[in-house]
């Protein structure tokens, strides 16, 4: 899950302390945990219980961050972004995303 928090950080110009930080932050860095989320349960089915421990988060967190996400890729160019930060996780995420 390292691996993709620093991807999603690169990408939302987020630091990596802040996306792991307990308290919410703003606006895009919380959108960067849940991003962050998203990638480690849905491409490399981590349980959204160990999401949540991972980012310091309850289960239920873990599961509103993954359903925003899933929501927000109706909207076209968020989806394209998706895509492309996919591309550069690490390789067993390239083959369970492609599925």
């Amino acid at each position: 899950m390292a691996k993709v928090q620093e991807v999603v950080a690169r990408e939302w110009k987020v630091s990596l302390s802040e996306m792991r930080s307990p308290t919410r932050r703003r606006a895009p860095v919380a959108q960067a945990r849940q991003v962050a989320m998203y990638f480690s349960h849905v491409v490399y089915g981590v349980s959204l219980a160990s999401v949540a421990r991972h980012f310091g988060r309850d289960r239920t967190t873990a599961a509103h961050a993954c359903r925003r996400v899933e929501d927000r890729r109706d909207d076209e160019k968020f989806d394209r972004l998706l895509d492309e930060i996919a591309k550069r996780l690490p390789e067993a995420g390239k083959k369970v995303w492609s599925q």
